[in-house]
């Protein structure tokens, strides 16, 4: 057990022990030290041993113990009585000596002890000052976070914004799409249709035969360019709007990049948000294009079958008369 275990064991075991105040458990630490041989510690020292306690109430505790013990000391120079006049003196002299020896290296030790307590409460203001601004900026920082934290939920909900807005083109792309081959499933069922009708009146009609077939093989031919050239121009639509999709879903990539990136990049963040709300309007006005594209082409495709239809069946009047209703 160390030295400072031992007296703190010591004073524990007095009476009272935990029922004093800071001052009094001040006073006996200090008795007990001096009975010790020790010097008095600074008043820190002191709080560490007893556990607790103001600096003013254990420097308080410390000045009254040294008074009161200087005063025990001074009530002790009766000790003489019974002493031989001719040695009383002598041993007076002696011992007013040794206090005055004593008083002056307490004083210097006082001096010390001072100068140390004033760098010690300076110490502790100072930290004290280091924990305040230490606390301030803990505070700063979290605000800053919970900023960040609020700007990040904002591009989230936007990016899923921008999610939902793709599956919805993507949609209606199928929509569009299917419909697209119904028609060209209707237009090609027409032709078989006109093809087979155009073949039994060229059975019927002999005499007519050749002027039939060159009109049939004209206008199969102008029928076929004319859905090549639908078919063709609805694979380049088709093909334009896949390539749409795919840039599309890499500035989504990039989106996500870039709120990944938000919260490891704190001092861009309002630089990475306005050029988010750019690109997104960019995306958006790029899906409304796309949409006013597909409904433009849905509306040729259909325009041309209607445009189609009535020059198939009117290429010859043998035909019209004899074609059967679908």
């Amino acid at each position: 057990m160390s030295d400072l275990e031992e007296l703190r064991t010591t004073l524990a075991s007095t009476p009272d022990w935990d029922s004093l105040n800071a001052y009094e458990m001040t006073k006996r630490c200090c008795a007990e030290l001096t009975k010790r041989g020790q010097r008095l510690p600074s008043w820190m020292n002191i709080r560490d041993i007893i556990g607790k306690g103001s600096a003013n109430d254990i420097n308080r505790g410390k000045e009254d113990f040294r008074r009161e013990h200087g005063d025990a000391l001074r009530k002790m120079s009766g000790f003489v009585k019974g002493v031989p006049e001719a040695l009383a003196p002598h041993i007076l002299g002696f011992w007013t000596a040794a206090i005055s020896l004593v008083r002056e290296e307490f004083d210097g030790q006082v001096a010390e002890w001072q100068a140390q307590i004033e760098r010690a409460e300076a110490a502790v203001a100072h930290a004290e000052d280091e924990r305040d601004r230490a606390v301030s900026r803990a505070e700063a920082l979290q605000g800053q976070i919970a900023g960040l934290q609020e700007a990040m939920n904002t591009l989230q909900g936007r990016v899923d914004t921008e999610r939902a807005a793709r599956e919805q083109a993507e949609r209606m792309f199928e929509s569009n799409r299917q419909e697209l081959a119904g028609q060209r499933d209707e237009l090609r069922a027409a032709l078989a249709h006109s093809q087979q009708e155009l073949s039994d009146a060229i059975t019927r009609l002999e005499g007519v035969e050749k002027h039939s077939l060159l009109e049939i093989d004209r206008a199969r031919t102008e029928a076929q360019n004319k859905i090549a050239s639908i078919e063709a121009k609805a694979k380049r639509e088709s093909t334009d709007y896949t390539l749409e999709m795919a840039r599309v879903n890499n500035q989504l990539r990039d989106l996500r990049a870039q709120l990944a990136s938000a919260t490891q990049q704190t001092a861009l963040q309002e630089q990475e948000n306005t050029s988010m709300r750019e690109r997104l309007q960019r995306a958006e006005g790029q899906a409304d294009h796309l949409a006013s594209e597909n409904a433009r082409l849905v509306a040729a495709l259909q325009e041309a079958i209607a445009a189609q239809r009535p020059a198939l069946r009117g290429k010859s009047p043998v035909i019209k008369k004899r074609r059967t209703p679908r």
